[in-house]
């Protein structure tokens, strides 16, 4: 494709034919289980499925010279990733998201690929100045990763894609970075605000209403909000 941004160093451009950006995504159904008692069923789903599409749109966008592989349980999922020119992978789901991920990284290993950039699909505000930093950053580390405001793991780069075993759950990032020293591979860990904040909880959701309300009004915490019954999906990323 032709690179159409003039925002990017010249030393990533490298990188362009050599990743792939990997996005794991539950099924809808079952997505945002903390937000129980804070949104209906319908709004929980339609949540998940808003903040997919603004991470599809946001790297079609931004950066559309990388490619993109979507693993998911869910057709519907899949299909909406297509609809963004995405590649896709179907996984039943049985082994978790790790399970997921390693069956990712292979696919992302057998098809050619040097370098693999996990995104996970909840992140309240894209950044593209953030994920150019994650990108930089792998020149001198052979892993890079985004730290969540739990101490979970955001956006997790690595060179070549199976560098470490994948360990997401509680705590990740010390994890990951454990798994990087066992492995005797130079790891950085990034703490970059908006990459920080996927929405899992009521309060991510405040916060992602307050940082970008425009976006978000549809979805009210107040311990029992509705979503409004005629929300317009987002097909573009502002």
């Amino acid at each position: 494709m032709t690179h159409h941004s003039a925002m990017y160093s010249p030393s990533i451009y490298h990188l362009i034919d050599k990743l792939c950006v990997v996005i794991p995504m539950k099924s809808p159904k079952r997505s945002k289980q903390r937000l129980v008692g804070s949104l209906s069923d319908a709004a929980r789903e339609s949540l998940s499925l808003t903040l997919f599409e603004n991470t599809l749109a946001f790297f079609q966008r931004h950066f559309p010279m990388l490619d993109v592989l979507v693993v998911s349980e869910s057709l519907e999922v899949l299909s909406i990733a297509q609809s963004y020119e995405a590649n896709t992978l179907f996984d039943d789901g049985e082994k978790g998201l790790n399970g997921a991920l390693d069956f990712a990284c292979d696919w992302v290993k057998k098809s050619g690929y040097d370098s693999q950039l996990i995104v996970p699909s909840d992140i309240a505000v894209l950044d593209p100045k953030e994920i150019t930093t994650l990108m930089t950053a792998i020149h001198d580390a052979q892993v890079v990763i985004a730290v969540a405001k739990d101490g979970g793991t955001n956006a997790l780069l690595t060179s070549p894609p199976d560098a470490i075993h994948f360990e997401y759950g509680c705590d990740s990032a010390s994890a990951h970075k454990a798994n990087a020293a066992n492995n005797r591979l130079v790891c950085r860990s990034l703490h970059l605000a908006n990459l920080a904040l996927d929405i899992d909880q009521s309060e991510d959701l405040k916060v992602a209403v307050i940082r970008q309300p425009e976006r978000f009004k549809a979805w009210r915490d107040t311990g029992s909000s509705l979503m409004k019954k005629s929300l317009i999906k987002e097909r573009h990323y502002a």
